[in-house]
């Protein structure tokens, strides 16, 4: 192996870790004794990180399971991590799929050390080969665009360090390193969905078509496109929480069902419908002024030329205090991630001068009446007001959240998650980052 290719693994790995991570971070490491997961390993130990070695023993091999056990175990305590293994009783799965079983269980018990342990992230040896045969799985089983954006490097609770790499690559550094590890011979049977496309399909797909890898491997960016086009084409039929009938009866027929669907997760509905109701949507066209259609939590009503959309209110109370310890470590309120980093997250993020801050801060839902100053203004604005001129549907805007200090000043709104795919929230003019900043406190959705 090219000593350049194999000095970048290390290289990539400190980038990730720089850009997404505090220096004294702890991370949970899912290793199975397979190549892709000791040579993770092996770089966790060369860069002197902190972590806790995970190990789940199936029992599907007997000792072939045991021996794989066995490496992870001496060599995570060569290298000096900690190791936690875990044996599974594989009848458990009797009646189910035992691949969707087992990763159900695999990452139940990441989570929950995750939490025992506060640990910054889990990590995995998802490679290359993995992103391609995940996107070929999505295609084969009939996904939309949308799905085709494959796994990400970090989502806010998983980190794949390793995706940029080939499984050939990940051998042949462990080769060259002297990485010890097992092959798990039960990946040769083609009778599981991912095996048969590791083993069969991409052999076959080479030799008839030569590069077709890199194609599909392009989708993700096709699939960000298509996303991107549907939200603006969306943003074009609606005003506020209406959809305008004019507007959309224009679209193409093929693209109509795309739009609704947008229009309906942003509205907040996001996995609050079936696929048998979303076909009801078709008939939105034919409702009679005054009549409705109920889509899960989301009611349409026709009012002449548009449809307005109510959703049931649910207003969840939320008012928590975040001190700066808390947000060292990363305060999460579902998929919201507040955190003190010493360099700025890329956009949509919201970035914050931790300075300027009065702490502890407090995270609540804005009230009537509520102001704060906007990025770039001189006077006050009401919240209000500012959710509608960013067009915040009106079925969402009770769900939007502030960031007050401890004596109440609103530094930063934030949206709710659904709408806030593309813009976070906005921040306040007296909390803004200058080139002198140098604590962050971000405000990112996992």
């Amino acid at each position: 192996m090219a000593k350049s290719r194999a000095t970048s693994f290390k290289k990539t790995l400190s980038a990730f870790l720089s850009d997404l991570f505090e220096e004294d971070s702890f991370f949970i490491i899912g290793v199975s004794g397979g190549p892709d997961s000791m040579a993770l390993l092996y770089l966790f130990h060369t860069l002197n990180l902190k972590a806790l070695t995970v190990h789940i023993n199936y029992g599907k091999r007997g000792k072939e399971s045991d021996k794989d056990q066995e490496l992870v175990e001496q060599m995570s305590h060569a290298w000096g991590f900690e190791c936690c293994s875990i044996r599974l009783e594989p009848e458990e799965a009797k009646g189910e799929n035992f691949q969707n079983w087992a990763r159900k269980k695999r990452y139940q018990y990441f989570r929950d050390l995750r939490g025992a342990y506060k640990a910054d992230a889990i990590v995995t040896a998802h490679h290359q080969d993995d992103q391609l045969e995940t996107i070929l799985q999505k295609l084969f089983r009939g996904s939309s665009p949308s799905a085709w954006q494959g796994m990400s490097v970090w989502n806010g609770e998983l980190f794949r360090p390793l995706l940029s790499f080939t499984k050939q690559e990940i051998l042949d550094f462990c080769k060259a390193k002297a990485v010890p590890y097992r092959i798990d011979t039960s990946n040769k049977n083609s009778e599981f969905a991912r095996n048969f496309i590791r083993n069969e399909f991409v052999h076959a797909m080479d030799n008839l078509f030569p590069g077709w890898q890199r194609n599909i491997l392009d989708l993700p960016r096709l699939g960000k496109t298509f996303d991107d086009s549907i939200a603006y084409i969306s943003d074009q039929v609606t005003s506020g929480n209406t959809i305008l009938l004019n507007e959309f009866s224009k679209l193409p027929e093929e693209l109509k069902p795309a739009v609704l669907k947008t229009i309906l997760d942003q509205a907040g509905m996001k996995g609050d419908y079936s696929r048998g109701q979303l076909k009801k949507l078709s008939e939105i066209e034919l409702l009679q002024t005054g009549k409705n259609l109920k889509i899960g939590s989301m009611t349409l009503t026709r009012d002449r030329d548009r449809i307005h959309l109510q959703a049931e209110q649910k207003t969840v109370v939320i008012s928590k205090e975040i001190d700066k310890a808390k947000a060292r470590k990363g305060w999460k309120l579902k998929n919201l991630l507040i955190e003190l980093k010493p360099k700025p997250l890329p956009l949509p993020a919201l970035r914050l001068d931790s300075s300027k801050l009065e702490w502890p801060l407090q995270i609540r839902n804005w009230n009537a009446g509520d102001e704060f100053q906007p990025l770039g203004m001189d006077g006050s604005q009401k919240v209000s007001d500012h959710l509608t001129n960013r067009k915040i549907p009106t079925t969402s805007r009770e769900k939007a959240l502030v960031l007050c200090g401890s004596d109440g000043t609103i530094y930063a709104i934030i949206y709710p998650v659904l709408t806030a795919r593309r813009n976070h929230g906005a921040i306040s003019e007296i909390a803004k980052c200058e080139s002198t900043t140098k604590t962050f406190l971000t405000i990112n959705f996992t």
